[in-house]
């Protein structure tokens, strides 16, 4: 008689979280179609226009600059842009984001260490 509680006691909390899961998800990919179509509706630039840096910041080793995020262009693919600017033999501390970077290197070259 144990035995057979605990599995009707089982398959029903099994149940219970399975249509948990289910009702989340569908929350999620409604508020995704909404946000998608949001930005369907919003984004609609005919030309690109050249930005310029909105805020300046220098170190001993080079110059980073950020763009204004709240630009229509940025907005509209979702995007932050920054810059550094490193002098020779110069150095950049790491530092961690969580989000996907597009990195590249105008000159010189670009040593990624992976632990």
């Amino acid at each position: 008689m144990g035995y057979s509680s605990l599995l009707s006691f089982s398959l029903g909390f099994l149940l219970l979280f399975h249509c948990s899961f289910a009702q989340i998800e569908q929350v999620v990919n409604s508020q995704q179609r909404q946000q998608q179509q949001r930005f369907q509706t919003q984004c609609q630039i005919q030309n690109l226009n050249a930005l310029e840096p909105k805020r300046r910041i220098e170190s001993e080793a080079g110059v980073t600059e950020f763009w204004d995020q709240n630009e229509e262009q940025l907005q509209c693919a979702n995007v932050a842009v920054f810059r550094h600017t490193i002098q020779s033999r110069g150095l950049l501390v790491p530092s961690y984001n969580n989000a996907p970077e597009l990195v590249y290197v105008v000159q010189g070259k670009f040593n990624a260490y992976f632990f």
